[in-house]
C-alpha cells in the first residue's frame, strides 16, 4: 500500500459502543427475571475484571461496556411469564411450533437485550414474534421470513423451560 493513503498521526479507531436505549416517555422495555440476571451478573463481572486489569485499554473498553450495561438495566422493567394467562403466547413464554414440512421449533419470546436466536430467544418486537403473541396451542399463525411466508401452527405454550434431560424441541429460528 502506497505511504500516501496511511497516516501516522492518526489513532486507532476506538471499538464502536452502541448508547444505551432510549425510552419515549411512558414507553417500558421488559426483560425476563432471567435476562435481567444475566445482565446483572454481566456487570459484575466487567467490574470485577476491570478492577483486575493492568492495561489501561482494556480497563477503558471493560469501564465502557459496564457503563452501558448499567444503563441498560436501568431502563428495564423486570416481567415474569407468571403474569400471562396460562396456555397463552406472551412475553416470557416458551412457544413450540410446527411448519408446514413438520420441523418442530421452540423459542421463547424476550425482551430485545436479551434475544438470541442461536438459543432461541427471540425479540417480542421480531416478526414472528408479534405473530405469535396473544394465540394459544392449535392456532396457526403465518410469518414473512427472508425465504418467504412460513405457515406455522402451535403445538404448546409455557411458562417454564423443560428440564436440561426432556425431549425438547429445536431451538433454530
Amino acid at each position: 500500500m502506497s505511504k500516501a493513503f496511511t497516516s501516522e498521526e492518526t489513532p486507532d479507531a476506538a471499538p464502536v459502543v452502541r448508547a444505551p436505549p432510549r425510552l419515549a416517555p411512558g414507553e417500558l422495555r421488559y426483560v425476563t427475571p432471567e435476562g435481567h440476571a444475566a445482565l446483572r451478573g454481566e456487570l459484575e463481572r466487567l467490574t470485577a475484571e476491570r478492577s483486575a486489569k493492568e492495561d489501561p485499554a482494556r480497563a477503558e473498553a471493560l469501564a465502557r461496556r459496564a457503563a452501558l450495561v448499567e444503563a441498560t438495566l436501568a431502563t428495564l422493567t423486570v416481567l415474569s411469564p407468571d403474569a400471562a394467562p396460562h396456555g397463552v403466547a406472551a412475553f416470557g413464554t416458551w412457544v413450540t411450533v410446527e411448519d408446514e414440512a413438520g420441523a418442530r421449533t421452540t423459542w421463547r419470546i424476550v425482551g430485545p437485550d436479551e434475544a438470541d436466536a442461536r438459543r432461541g430467544l427471540v425479540s417480542a418486537a421480531a416478526p414472528v414474534a408479534r405473530a405469535l403473541l396473544g394465540r394459544a396451542a392449535g392456532d396457526e399463525v403465518e410469518v414473512d421470513r427472508p425465504g418467504g411466508r412460513v405457515a406455522y401452527t402451535i403445538l404448546e405454550v409455557r411458562r417454564i423451560a423443560l428440564a436440561p434431560d426432556a425431549p425438547s424441541a429445536g431451538a433454530a429460528g
